[in-house]
């Protein structure tokens, strides 16, 4: 079955397992690139796995193709960013246990390719490809993944998939919504379950963040949402937050987010800060945001970003109202206001310049008599 592997990836793959054959090693593909592979559809992450220690590998394909490696040590992983733009992730044959559930897994290596994929999320990912130069493209699939592609279901691997990771919850209606699949009945009533024991409360923030940021990623949102709304899922990222038209308006994740912190109102702060975010992102959502809350012309310039996100929430605004203010508190005080005052007439300018009564410095200087 090696016409499943893209011969865009070909060399690539077939360099890795021949290399990793002189090492001794077993080399697959695995998980979301097989089945995007399968597909049809590009990608630029790659899972490999291999039955020993790949750190040599993971060096080799610096070497080959140029780029950084970042070592995980506890699940024994490598991530390899490519210079070509491939991300590889490199990781040891392995088993899985939960100590409790929503714990993380503690890892044992094994030598059976057929224990890594049980450990996986859904049948759909628990898919390996062979990448040594004797067996290229030779299929393992012992959990019916490319049935159930076929098919166009998600189905988990055991009855305590949802407990073990609940995070799985929130892949699964992501992979739903993104592929226009549905859940198989058994993995259906197990979710449902899941959900009335209100599983994802057992994750830590970090990790749902992980996820839920993952779902604003995707190109076709609406979807994913109607689902998280049918399983009242979204009360887990914020009791009040819902669907808006207005996120078809903004694109990627990070505007996503910002849209979603100024329809909380509010709420909007205290939403992002639960969330795990970069604190570059989360400070131009925030400066968005309170533009949001006090629906007056900004005092200093706002990026590009942080108009994207308002434009998309206030689609009517007059067309000044989200630039600077057009007066300084520098003019006023050469108008001959001083003190307090100035602060004052600063909050009228800015609420009428945002209102659209006024869009010049002239305009502003004889509303208030100057």
């Amino acid at each position: 079955m090696s016409e499943i592997i893209p011969e865009k990836y070909h060399d690539l793959l077939l360099s890795i397992g021949t290399y990793a054959q002189r090492l001794g090693l077993k080399a697959w593909v695995v998980g979301g690139a097989v089945r995007d592979f399968y597909l049809g559809r590009d990608t630029v992450d790659i899972d490999l796995t291999f039955d020993g220690t790949q750190e040599s590998v993971a060096n080799f394909c610096i070497k080959m193709w140029g780029g950084v490696k970042r070592k995980f040590s506890k699940f024994g992983t490598y991530k390899v960013n490519l210079d070509n733009g491939l991300h590889l992730d490199l990781a040891r044959l392995r088993k899985e246990t939960y100590a409790f559930p929503g714990a993380l897994p503690e890892v044992t290596f094994t030598k059976d390719v057929k224990e890594d994929l049980f450990r996986r999320d859904f049948t759909i990912n628990a898919w390996a490809l062979s990448i040594l130069p004797d067996e290229f493209g030779k299929s393992v699939d012992p959990y019916g993944a490319q049935k159930d592609i076929d098919a166009g279901l998600i189905r988990v691997l055991h009855k305590k998939s949802f407990f073990d990771d609940p995070t799985r919850m929130y892949r699964g209606v992501r992979f739903a919504g993104r592929f226009g699949w549905r859940a198989a009945p058994i993995t259906k009533q197990l979710f449902l379950e899941a959900d009335r024991e209100q599983a994802p409360l057992l994750i830590s923030r970090e990790r749902f963040s992980q996820e839920f940021l993952k779902i604003l990623g995707e190109e076709n949102l609406k979807p994913i949402f109607d689902y998280l709304i049918q399983y009242d899922l979204l009360k887990f990222a914020w009791p009040s937050l819902t669907w808006h038209d207005g996120l078809l308006n903004v694109h990627g994740t990070n505007e996503r987010l910002g849209f979603l912190v100024c329809t909380l109102g509010d709420n909007g702060e205290g939403f992002l800060r639960s969330l795990h975010v970069h604190k570059d992102v989360s400070h131009a959502i925030k400066e968005a945001w309170k533009v949001e809350q006090e629906r007056m012309s900004p005092l200093s310039p706002l990026t590009e970003f942080q108009l994207h996100i308002l434009r998309a929430f206030f689609p009517h605004l007059s067309p000044m109202a989200l630039q600077p203010c057009v007066v300084k508190g520098l003019d006023l005080k050469a108008a001959g206001v001083y003190g307090r005052n100035i602060s004052k007439l600063l909050v009228q300018i800015r609420k009428a310049q945002w209102e659209g009564k006024i869009s010049t410095r002239e305009e502003a200087m004889a509303l208030i008599g100057k």
